[in-house]
């Protein structure tokens, strides 16, 4: 199983780095359950929230919860 590098993506971000984390990605999940997929999606995005200092958008279960 090999992971998409920053090098792997050009500096200008085009189609062709898109299709490149595309098929990155199917390729890892192709063996993964749903559930396992989308806890590996909520983990990245965890990272990338922490990483860049964003806050976690509210879901409308949690505005009406308060």
């Amino acid at each position: 199983m090999t992971n998409i590098v920053d090098r792997d993506i050009s500096e200008r971000f085009d189609i062709d780095d898109i299709r490149k984390i595309r098929d990155n990605n199917a390729s890892r999940h192709v063996n993964m359950s749903a559930s396992e997929i989308v806890e590996e999606i909520k983990n990245s995005t965890d990272e990338l929230i922490n990483q860049y200092g964003f806050r976690r958008p509210v879901s409308c279960s949690q505005v009406r919860g308060m």
